[in-house]
């Protein structure tokens, strides 16, 4: 029973475009161990993501990998617009 609902998730998922099971969190860790820099805000008023580190952590380092199949151009945005990870993360 537990194969049927895993199923419609894998295929939900890929219909949606955000696949969980393309990150490879082990990849995503060491670059996060290694290139993690002090956040810094891109306006005034500041930014959620430099605040809050998993907000951070989930919207510019495993979205981006997670919906790179279906949406290349929005997971390049997502990537390249990070207060905490700068470029180091856009040639990554």
């Amino acid at each position: 029973m537990f194969k049927t609902y895993y199923f419609g998730m894998r295929v939900t998922a890929d219909r949606i475009g955000i696949d969980p099971w393309d990150v490879d969190m082990e990849k995503l860790r060491l670059f996060v161990a290694e290139r993690e820099q002090e956040p810094v805000s891109r306006f005034w008023f500041g930014s959620p993501c430099r605040f809050i580190r998993c907000i951070d952590l989930l919207v510019h380092v495993w979205l981006p990998g997670a919906i790179t199949e279906k949406y290349p151009e929005l997971a390049t945005y997502l990537r390249s617009t990070s207060p905490r990870w700068g470029r180091a993360w856009r040639d990554w």
